[in-house]
């Protein structure tokens, strides 16, 4: 199933280095089969651990980059609400899109380390995979200008 493969490579890419917000940008394009720009993960870089101010969480800002390099190549069906849909699905699924409210939450063991950051940040390749997925599976989905289906 791809939500293991996903997964898995966003949490790879973390402990090889990457924030949360670059590996949920890297995990996305590697499944999509797109190529990640060096400047993106440039500029990805100053958006892990909440911006370094526990605010919006990189992983939360990653699925909003990624998508927006995959809108480059296919029209997403929310469009210009994508962003707020992938907002309101994170906040859903782990409560709230602070970086700092989040890690509050958990417990002071769990608080060590960066191994919970490695699970969400999965979880949330997975989910933003999964919002994405029916397009994947349409053939006759729109896709953009001169560029194919990734």
């Amino acid at each position: 199933m791809f939500q293991q493969r996903v997964y898995q490579n966003a949490v790879q890419k973390m402990k090889a280095g990457n924030n949360c917000c670059q590996a949920v940008i890297m995990a996305a394009c590697q499944e999509w089969g797109l190529p990640v720009p060096e400047d993106l993960l440039s500029a990805a870089s100053l958006f892990g651990e909440g911006m370094q101010a526990g605010c919006t969480c990189g992983a939360l800002s990653g699925m909003i980059m990624a998508s927006g390099l995959r809108s480059r190549y296919q029209v997403h069906p929310r469009q210009d609400k994508l962003a707020l849909s992938l907002h309101d699905i994170f906040k859903q699924n782990f409560g709230s899109t602070c970086c700092r409210v989040i890690k509050k939450k958990r417990s002071i063991i769990d608080r060590v380390g960066s191994r919970t950051c490695q699970e969400l940040t999965g979880k949330a390749a997975v989910l933003l995979i999964e919002q994405w997925k029916e397009l994947d599976d349409d053939p006759s989905a729109r896709v953009v200008g001169n560029n194919t289906n990734p």
